[in-house]
C-alpha cells in the first residue's frame, strides 16, 4: 500500500480484517445446513487466505467446516487453535464437541479436566464446565455439577441456565422444578419467566397423562409419542371380509442387500402377481391383494457414500416387477398443524416427538391418508419407530410389526429408549400385529416387553428352492478344486458374507481341526466381504490351501450346495438364516450355533445339529456333530427327502403368502392365536 504510513496501513488492515471477521460472521450464520455451508465455503476460504493466523478468523472457518461435515483433519486442527489459544472456551468447547464426534469421548473428558481442574473452586469455572460436560453429553456428571453449585449458591442465572438444558433434553419435570424457587423472582417478560411459565403450563398438561412420580427423569418426548398411540387404543377396527381385496404398503428403512430386504422384495414380487392376476383367491388365502407398493426411508445412495452395494440393491427387481416405490425422504413435511386432527390433546402431543417419530408423521401420514391403504407392514424396529403412529393417524385398520432377529436389548448397538414405550403402547391399541421371522426371536421380545407369547405370530421367510446348474465360471472352479483334491472323501461348506458377525476366522480354525481328524476332507466358502484378504492370509497361516477353496460371489449358489456333504455356519447373530433352509431344500444336512432362529430351520439332530455354545462355539463338539451328520446323511436318500419336505412345508413362498395374508385381516382387541400361527414343530421343540 504505497504513499501509506506505517500507522495507516495498520488501521486499513484492521479494517479490513473487522470487515473480512464480519462476512464470515454473516456466512456461518447464513449456513446452518449441511448443503448451505458446503456451498458457502469456498467463499469464507478465499475471504480467510489473507488472515490465515487471525484466531477469530480460523475459529469462524473451522465452524463453518463442521458444519459442512468435514471430518478429515478436523480434530487436529481445533486441537492446533487450542494451543495457541489455550484459554478460550469457545474453542475448548468446539475440541470437545469434534473428540465426541469421532467417538473419542475419554479423551473430551481428559480435555475438560484440564483445562477446569476438578479441584477448583471458582463457580464461574464450575459453571462454565458443567455447561462444557453437557455440550458433550456428558449428563451424569454435568448434571450433578449443576446441582452442587445450585446447593452451594443457589445462584439464579445457574438455576435458569439448567433448567433450559433438561427442557432441551426433554426432561420437563426437572426441569421446572429446578426453576420454579426462583420462578416469582425473574422479570416480567422476560426469557427466563416465559420459560418457568411454559414449564408450569406444560408440567399441568402432562399430568393429565401420568402422575408426578411418573413424569420424574422422563423425556417428554417419549411420554407424548406413548400417550399418542394410547388415544387409538378404543378405535374401532372392523373385520376385513374375505371376498374384499386388500391394498398393502411394505415399508422399510433401505433396499440394501440384506436379508430382510430380501425377503420383503421377494414377498411384494409375490403379492404383485397375485394381485395382477385374473385368476380367482386360492381357498387358502385369507384374502386378495388388490395392490401392493413400497415405502422406503431412502432407497438411494447417500452423497459421498462408498458404501459397497448401494441403498438401492433391491430397487431394479421392484422396478422390473412394475411394483411402485416411493421415497419417503422425498416426501414433503407436513406439520401436523396442517394435518386432520380433531383432538386438541392430541395435537399437543403430536407437537413433542422423539425426531424419527416426528419424521414418519410429518412425512409418512398425509402419504398414507391419500392412498387409504388397508395394511400397512412395518419391516425391523427402526421402521416401527418412524412408520406405526404415522399409520395410526393415517387411520390404517391393520398393522404389521415385522421383527427380522433378535431384539435390541440384545443387540446393544441398536437399542433406543423409545422401543420398550412404542411396543408396549401399540400393544393396546386394536389392529396391530406384532410379527417375527422365528420364534426364538419372537420369545426374546415376549421376554423384553413383558408380553405374553401368543401376541406374536412367526412369519416364516419364503425361500424358493435354487436350481443346482452351474455357471461356466462355477463349474471351472469346482473342476480345478475336484482335479486338486481327488481323494476327497467329504466336502463341507459354507455360504455367508465374509464379516465379522459371521465369523468366517472361526470357520478356518474349525476347517484346520477337522482336518486333522479326517485328512481328506476338503472345504470352500462362497461369499465376499471386507475380511477376504484377511482370510486369505489365515487360511494360508493354518496350511489350509491345498484343501480349500475360496469361490467369491457366485449367482448360481444352488450348484455349491449341490457339491456339499454338509453345510456350517458359525455366526454370532442371525435372525432366521436362509442359508440354512437353502440347504435343507437340496437336502444338505447342516451344522449351525444357535444363532437367531438357526435352530428352526431344520430338525435338531435328524437333519442338522446346533453346536451348544453360541458366544464361545467347542470347536471339537463341532466337529464331531459335523462328522456325525456327514455318516449319518452318507447315502441316505430318505433323510434327504424329509429334508426337503419339511423345508418345503415350513418356508415355501406359498406358505409365507399365505401366513402374511393372514395377518391382512383386522381384529379387534389382542392378536388370534393358535398352535398354527408358531408352527407345530417350533412348539414341540
Amino acid at each position: 500500500m504505497t504513499g501509506l504510513s506505517d500507522t495507516e496501513q495498520g488501521a486499513v488492515e484492521a479494517s479490513t480484517l473487522e470487515w473480512v471477521q464480519g462476512q464470515l460472521e454473516e456466512i456461518v450464520a447464513a449456513s446452518g445446513r449441511v448443503l448451505l455451508a458446503q456451498e458457502n465455503l469456498p467463499r469464507a476460504q478465499a475471504l480467510a487466505n489473507d488472515f490465515p493466523n487471525d484466531p477469530k478468523v480460523r475459529f469462524l472457518l473451522l465452524r463453518l467446516k463442521e458444519t459442512a461435515g468435514l471430518n478429515e483433519g478436523m480434530a487436529e486442527q481445533w486441537s492446533a487453535l487450542l494451543q495457541d489459544y489455550p484459554g478460550d472456551f469457545q474453542i475448548i468447547r468446539y475440541c470437545a464437541t469434534r473428540l465426541v464426534k469421532d467417538r473419542n469421548v475419554d479423551e473430551a473428558l481428559a480435555l475438560i479436566d484440564r483445562h477446569f481442574p476438578k479441584l477448583t473452586r471458582k463457580p464461574e469455572k464450575l459453571f462454565a464446565k458443567a455447561k462444557l460436560l453437557g455440550d458433550i453429553r456428558a449428563h451424569e456428571q454435568s448434571d450433578a455439577l449443576f446441582r452442587r453449585l445450585i446447593a452451594k449458591y443457589d445462584d439464579r442465572n445457574v438455576r435458569i441456565e439448567f433448567a433450559k438444558r433438561l427442557r432441551k433434553r426433554g426432561l420437563l419435570l426437572d426441569a421446572f422444578a429446578v426453576i420454579r424457587p426462583v420462578a416469582d423472582q425473574l422479570a416480567a417478560g422476560s426469557k427466563a419467566a416465559e420459560l418457568a411459565s411454559g414449564l408450569a403450563e406444560d408440567v399441568a398438561f402432562y399430568q393429565r397423562f401420568e402422575s408426578e412420580e411418573a413424569l420424574a427423569g422422563k423425556d417428554i418426548k417419549i411420554v407424548s409419542m406413548k400417550h399418542a398411540i394410547l388415544h387409538f387404543r378404543n378405535r374401532d377396527v372392523a373385520e376385513q371380509p374375505p371376498e374384499n381385496p386388500v391394498s398393502i404398503a411394505l415399508v422399510t428403512g433401505s433396499l440394501g442387500p440384506g436379508g430382510a430386504e430380501r425377503q420383503l422384495t421377494r414377498l411384494a414380487g409375490e403379492l404383485h402377481r397375485m394381485a395382477s392376476s385374473a385368476d380367482q383367491r386360492p381357498s387358502f388365502m385369507a384374502v386378495r391383494p388388490e395392490k401392493v407398493e413400497v415405502l422406503v426411508k431412502q432407497h438411494t445412495e447417500p452423497a459421498g457414500s462408498q458404501k459397497k452395494g448401494g441403498q438401492d440393491f433391491f430397487l431394479p427387481i421392484l422396478t422390473k416387477a412394475n411394483i411402485p416405490v416411493t421415497e419417503i425422504n422425498a416426501l414433503p413435511a407436513i406439520s401436523t398443524a396442517n394435518q386432520p386432527v380433531d383432538d386438541d390433546g392430541l395435537t399437543r402431543l403430536l407437537e413433542q416427538l422423539p425426531p424419527p417419530v416426528h419424521y414418519g408423521v410429518t412425512r409418512l401420514t398425509p402419504m398414507l391418508r391419500e392412498h387409504d391403504f388397508d395394511v400397512v407392514s412395518l419391516w425391523q424396529d427402526g421402521t416401527c419407530l418412524f412408520g406405526a403412529l404415522a399409520a395410526l393417524l393415517a387411520g390404517v385398520p391393520t398393522i404389521h410389526l415385522v421383527f427380522r432377529g433378535l431384539p435390541p436389548n440384545i443387540r446393544k448397538d441398536r437399542f433406543r429408549e423409545e422401543y420398550p414405550v412404542l411396543f408396549r403402547a401399540l400393544a393396546q391399541v386394536p389392529g396391530v400385529h406384532f410379527c417375527s421371522n422365528s420364534l426364538t426371536a419372537a420369545k426374546e421380545y415376549a421376554k423384553w416387553l413383558d408380553m405374553p407369547i401368543e401376541r406374536f405370530h412367526i412369519l416364516y421367510n419364503g425361500v424358493p428352492e435354487l436350481a443346482t446348474d452351474p455357471s461356466p465360471e462355477d463349474e471351472r472352479k469346482w473342476n480345478e478344486f475336484q482335479a486338486a483334491t481327488p481323494d476327497a472323501t467329504e466336502t463341507i461348506g459354507g455360504v455367508f458374507r465374509l464379516e465379522p458377525d459371521k465369523r468366517p476366522q472361526l470357520w478356518l480354525k474349525l476347517a484346520a481341526q477337522y482336518l486333522k481328524r479326517r485328512p481328506q476332507a476338503r472345504f470352500f466358502i462362497v461369499g465376499d466381504g471386507r475380511m477376504s484378504e484377511s482370510m486369505t492370509a489365515l487360511a494360508e497361516e493354518l496350511g489350509l490351501m491345498d484343501r480349500f477353496l475360496f469361490v467369491g460371489l457366485s449367482n448360481h449358489v444352488g450348484y455349491w450346495y449341490s457339491q456339499m456333504d454338509a453345510k456350517v455356519l458359525l455366526s454370532r447373530f442371525e435372525g432366521l438364516p436362509n442359508v440354512l433352509i437353502e440347504a435343507q431344500l437340496l437336502g444338505v444336512p447342516v451344522v449351525s450355533t444357535p444363532a437367531g432362529g438357526a435352530g428352526e430351520c431344520f430338525v435338531q439332530n435328524v437333519t442338522g445339529h446346533l453346536i451348544d455354545d453360541l458366544d464361545h462355539p467347542d470347536l471339537n463338539e463341532a466337529c464331531d456333530k459335523i462328522e456325525s451328520i456327514v455318516d449319518m446323511m452318507h447315502g441316505n436318500d430318505v433323510l434327504k427327502q424329509h429334508s426337503r419336505q419339511r423345508a418345503r412345508e415350513l418356508f415355501s413362498l406359498n406358505a409365507m403368502l399365505s401366513k402374511f395374508l393372514g395377518l391382512c385381516v383386522s381384529v379387534l382387541g389382542a392378536s388370534r392365536h393358535d398352535e398354527d400361527d408358531i408352527g407345530l414343530d417350533a412348539l414341540r421343540a
